[in-house]
C-alpha cells in the first residue's frame, strides 16, 4: 500500500499546466492586499465547473453523490455553492462539520461514517440535523441511536460500516461490523424499533495503483459486496452501497460496475485526487493552492507565514516573487513542530514580502489557515468572493 502524500510534490506542476490563472491572480491579489498569507486559494469558476461534471456523471451513472467539505473548509459557503451546483447532500466528517453546514441551510446526507457521534447526541441529530443516512459502527451505536429514535417516534435509515480482518483501514479510522460477524449482528439490529438497515460502506475501497496510472480496487471492495449478499439474506432491501475512496469523474463509472449506488467525492471538487497529480486530461481542474509570503531569511533559507501546512504534503517545490514567476524548493519541516513558518531555499532574487505559492493535497480542516474564493481569475481584475477567516 502507497503511503498518501506521495503524489503531492507534483501538484505545483499540474496547476501550472492546467491552471495559470489561479497563480497570476494569486499573486496579484495577494500583493493588493486582498488576500493575507496563510490563505488557500480557490478559484471559484473552476470548482463550479467540476461539481457540475460530477453531477452529470453520477446521473448518467445512476449513482447519487454526497459531497465531502473537511478538504476545503467545510463553510455553509461552500456547502451551498456544491449544492446550487448539482450535489444535494452533504457527508459530514463529523457532528461539527455538520452543524456548520446545517446552520447554513446545506443538507445532511451522512453522518457517522469517519466519526460517531457522542452517546448524548442522538436526539440532535435527529431532531436539528436530520441525515439522510446515519453509519454505524457498532451495535452499541445502534442501539443509542434507536432508543433515540423511539423516544421521538421516529426511524432513522442507517448504512453499517463493514470490515474484514484483512481490509486496509488507515491509522485513526478503524472500527466496524466484522464481516465474519455480520449475520448476527443483523439480527441484533433488526429488533431494535428506530433504527432501518437500508445498506453498507467502507472505506477506502479505491487506491492509485503502484504505476501511478490509474486507480484500482482495495480488497475493502470484496467485504463490501459480500455484505450486500449477506444483508440481503437476512431480508434486508440493500437501496444504499455507499463505495467513497477518490470518487470522481473517472472513477464514478467503475464504482457503478459493481452495482455501488453511492459515491462521496471530496478532492475530486478541487481536481486533487492522486490521480490528478499524474493524468492532465482528467475531467476535474485543479483550483486550489496554498499562499503565503516571506517573513524574513537568513543566509541559506526564506521564511515563510505558515498555519495551513499539512503533515502528509510532502511538497518539493514552490513558486514565489510578485508576480509568482520563480521556482525554488522547499525544506520540509518535522510533522512533529507547529508550523509557524515554512522554509525555502534562499534566491538571490529573493525579497522580504514576496508571495509564495505551494500546491498538494490537504484537509483544510486541521489547518490554522484562511480560505479565499476567487472570481474571475482568468480576468484582469480577479476578485475575492468570500473569505473564511480560521477560527481564533
Amino acid at each position: 500500500m502507497r503511503s498518501l502524500g506521495d503524489e503531492t510534490a507534483l501538484f505545483l506542476d499540474m496547476i501550472q499546466k492546467r491552471n495559470p490563472a489561479l497563480i497570476k491572480a494569486a499573486a496579484a491579489l495577494h500583493q493588493s492586499g486582498s488576500i493575507p498569507p496563510n490563505t488557500y486559494v480557490i478559484d471559484l469558476d473552476s470548482f463550479e465547473a467540476n461539481v457540475r461534471a460530477l453531477a452529470k456523471s453520477a446521473e448518467a451513472n445512476s449513482v447519487k453523490l454526497f459531497y465531502m467539505t473537511k478538504q476545503i473548509g467545510r463553510s455553509g459557503f461552500v456547502g451551498k455553492t456544491i449544492q446550487r451546483n448539482g450535489i444535494g447532500k452533504a457527508v459530514a466528517v463529523d457532528i461539527d462539520e455538520a452543524f456548520n453546514l446545517s446552520k447554513a441551510g446545506c443538507k445532511i446526507g451522512n453522518l457517522g461514517h469517519l466519526v460517531q457521534p457522542g452517546k448524548n447526541q442522538w436526539e440532535t441529530v435527529l431532531k436539528q440535523l436530520r441525515p439522510e443516512v446515519v453509519t454505524l459502527f457498532s451495535l452499541e451505536r445502534a442501539r443509542q441511536l434507536s432508543d433515540a429514535a423511539v423516544r421521538l417516534g421516529l426511524k432513522q435509515n442507517v448504512i453499517l460500516r463493514v470490515i474484514s480482518k484483512q481490509d486496509f483501514i488507515y491509522p485513526g479510522q478503524y472500527g466496524g461490523f466484522l464481516i465474519n460477524n455480520l449475520e448476527s449482528s443483523i439480527r441484533e439490529l433488526q429488533l431494535m424499533r428506530g433504527i432501518n438497515v437500508i445498506g453498507a460502506t467502507c472505506f477506502p475501497v479505491l487506491q492509485l495503483n503502484e504505476a501511478k496510472t490509474d486507480f484500482e480496487f482495495t480488497s475493502n471492495l470484496q467485504t463490501l459486496l459480500k455484505s450486500r449478499d449477506i444483508l440481503a439474506n437476512q431480508g434486508i432491501e440493500v437501496i444504499h452501497l455507499n463505495a467513497p475512496s477518490s470518487t470522481s469523474c473517472h472513477t464514478i463509472p467503475l464504482i457503478r460496475e459493481y452495482g455501488i449506488t453511492h459515491g462521496e467525492p471530496g478532492h475530486a471538487l478541487t481536481g486533487t485526487t492522486p490521480l490528478h497529480a499524474y493524468t492532465e486530461n482528467l475531467i476535474e481542474k485543479p483550483c486550489m493552492a496554498y499562499l503565503s509570503e516571506i517573513s524574513h531569511m537568513d543566509e541559506d533559507q526564506a521564511y515563510t507565514i505558515a498555519g495551513g501546512f499539512y503533515a502528509r504534503s510532502n511538497m518539493k517545490k514552490a513558486l514565489f516573487g510578485d508576480r509568482l514567476d520563480q521556482e525554488t524548493e522547499v525544506h520540509q519541516a518535522s510533522s512533529e513542530n507547529i508550523d509557524y513558518y515554512g522554509s525555502l531555499k534562499r534566491d538571490p532574487k529573493m525579497n522580504v514580502g514576496d508571495t509564495v505559492l505551494y500546491a498538494f493535497r490537504t484537509q483544510i480542516f486541521v489547518t490554522r489557515s484562511h480560505v479565499a474564493f476567487l472570481k474571475n481569475a482568468d480576468s484582469k481584475t480577479p476578485e475575492v468572493v468570500h473569505f473564511q477567516r480560521r477560527g481564533v
